[in-house]
Order: structure tokens, then sequence, then C-alpha cells
């Protein structure tokens, strides 16, 4: 896929990435508070009925929304009305439910917060495929394992701190939470508007849909994200019990396997730039391949090695790898997707990552 941009465009892409950090943190306060506002509400026999559709609406609405966007872009506009109009949206679904839960409402009222659960993934999804694809817009291709590097190193390092996200999001309650997200969502979207309303961002995507002539391979790009959503899943999900059942063995010496995991993300953190630089010249999907079949085997040994050491030594290769396979698949994703296609491509890629976690988390509740 051809590229009209020279060199990377710093504003654009720390709005973005502040951006990409609102949208963490608001999942991770959705996750810290979705169990206890069931139980709040009584519907804690909704909770796997909502797993269900949690997991449907984050498959199917980023693909949905790409449609809309690469539709917008071929009439000759871009992708940032529709981040906007999801921004907007989100926001408003942030205030509405911390005004519900200030409200604390009973009966058949109570039903509204299901309701305003279930717009708010909607709404959470309808611009992150959008405003990830603009990075084509913002970074020249060779320049683009780097910066998203920079993502990954950002994403590791807010979920190694996710303990302390937890205990302050507990600090301030529900109603603040959520209303701060909702601020917290239009603000970095109204920054990525701003830095990005003076760029010609219509006649760029006349020139990169003119000149590009790559066939789309949306299989690849869909199973590309479900195997980063499996290795995503086990790293986060999964292995943390794991690792409780081994340090237990361990005497006088009390580590959590959560705590472990932020330990591991932040050597995925610190290795990711320096991963990023090394693939530059080298084929980025053989060295995917490679990282997706180590993973594969070192996650097995993960499962059956109970001693500590060695699962902590094995653990250690097992986020180098998980680096390297961020640092490249997006930019393998672009480069899977034509012009035309691009924001829906993106969209797929993500619906593969969701589609993994999705079924995982239904896994652990049934």
């Amino acid at each position: 896929m051809e590229k009209n941009v020279s060199q990377i465009r710093w504003q654009q892409i720390f709005s973005l990435l502040a951006l990409d950090v609102a949208i963490i943190i608001s999942w991770i306060a959705y996750h810290e508070y979705q169990p206890k506002l069931l139980e709040q509400f009584n519907f804690t026999d909704f909770s796997f009925a909502l797993t269900v559709i949690q997991a449907i609406v984050l498959t199917i609405m980023p693909p949905i929304a790409g449609l809309i966007a690469d539709k917008i872009r071929k009439k000759g506009g871009h992708q940032l009305p529709v981040i906007t109009v999801g921004v907007s949206v989100t926001a408003m679904v942030f205030m509405a439910v911390a005004f519900t839960v200030l409200q604390n409402p009973v009966g058949d009222i109570r039903w509204i917060l299901p309701f305003m659960i279930t717009l708010w993934l909607i709404s959470m999804n309808i611009f992150h495929s959008p405003a990830i694809s603009t990075i084509e817009l913002f970074v020249p291709a060779e320049k683009l394992p780097q910066v998203i590097a920079l993502f990954v190193i950002v994403t590791d390092l807010v979920r190694a701190i996710e303990p302390i996200i937890v205990d302050i999001i507990d600090f301030f309650g529900a109603p603040l939470t959520f209303a701060a997200g909702g601020v917290l969502i239009l603000g970095t979207g109204f920054l990525l508007k701003k830095t990005s309303s003076n760029l010609p961002l219509a006649e760029e995507e006349k020139r990169i849909l003119a000149q590009s002539n790559t066939n789309s391979n949306f299989q690849r790009v869909l199973v590309l994200g479900f195997a980063v959503g499996i290795a995503t899943t086990l790293l986060l999900n999964i292995f943390p019990n794991i690792y409780d059942v081994s340090l237990a063995q361990m005497q006088n010496y009390e580590l959590k396997g959560n705590f472990f995991v932020s330990i591991l993300l932040v050597i995925s953190a610190l290795v990711s730039y320096p991963i990023s630089r090394w693939v530059e010249e080298r084929n980025l999907q053989t060295l995917v391949l490679a990282g997706f079949v180590g993973l594969f085997l070192l996650a097995t040994a993960i499962f059956v090695i109970s001693n500590p050491y060695l699962l902590g030594i094995l653990s250690v290769g097992y986020v180098i790898l998980f680096a390297l396979i961020s640092v490249c698949s997006l930019p393998i994703a672009f480069s899977n997707i034509s012009a035309a296609q691009k924001v829906f491509g993106i969209g797929l890629f993500f619906s593969g990552v969701e589609l993994a976690n999705g079924l995982v988390d239904i896994l652990l509740q049934m």
C-alpha cells in the first residue's frame, strides 16, 4: 500500500495515543464496575447474558463502523466524522450512566442500566477502528512498526498499573468515574479532531485510493487478529491464575499472579521499541509466524510446568514474543488491505481480537 506521508506527524500521533489511553482506562473502569453495578441493581442473573452480548457487540461493531467510514471516504471524505460521532455518543452515554447510578433507580426503570451498558459497548466500538486506521495518514510505511511500538509501550504500561488505576476508581466511586470517563473520551477525541483539522485528509485519502493496487486478504487479517487476541487473553486472563498456584509454592514470598503479569507487561513495554527497530528491514510476516509458533510452545509449557522459577523464565520469553507480534501485526494487517477497504479491514482485525477475548470470557463463565 503506497503512502504519501514523508515523515511522522507526531502531533496527530500523540493525539491518537491520548485517545487510545482514554479507551483503555475506560475499559478498566467498565470491567471494575460492571459486576458491582449488576449486583447493586439486582442483575446478577443477567451477567452471563451481558458477557455474550458484549462478545457479539465487540465482534460485529468494528467492521460495521469500518464499512460506514469507507463509504464516507469513497465519497470524497475521511473517517474523522465517524470518530467524532462515536466519541460524542460515548461521552453522552458515560454521562447518562453516571446520572443513572447516582439516582439509584428502583423498579422497572432500573432496566435502563443494562440498556445503557449495551449502548456504551456499541458507541465505544464506533470510533476505535476508524481512529486507529488514521495512522496510515500520519506515518510513512517504513516507520509504522516504530509508531505501533509506541502504542504497545503505552498500552502495556497502562495495563501494568491497572491495580493503581482500580484503586483510584474505587476511591472516586462509580458516578464520578463514569462522568470523568466521558470527559476523558470527549477531550481526547476533540484533541484528535483539532490536531487533524488543518491537514488535507480528504485529499490524501483520494491520492491513496487512486494509487493503491493492493487486493484485500480479509481472511488473513481476521485470523491474524484472532491469533493476537488469543495471545493477549492468555496473558491477561488465564496466566494470572496459573501464576497464583505456582507462586503459592514459594515460602516467605507473597506475590499475586496479577502483579506478576504487571511486571511482565513492563518487560514487554521495554523491549517493544528495540524490536520495532530490529524488524524494520526484515520480513514481518515470517517473523510473526515464527513468533506465534514460539508463543504456542511457550504457552503449552506454562500450562504444564509448575516450578515458579522456570515458569518465570518461560513467561519472560512469552512477553518478548508477545511484544514482537504486537509491533508487527497491525502493519501486516495494513499491508493486506486495499486502500478502498482500509477501515473495514482494520475493523476485521480488531473483530478477530475481540472474538478471541469474548470466547474466553464466555468459557470462563460457563
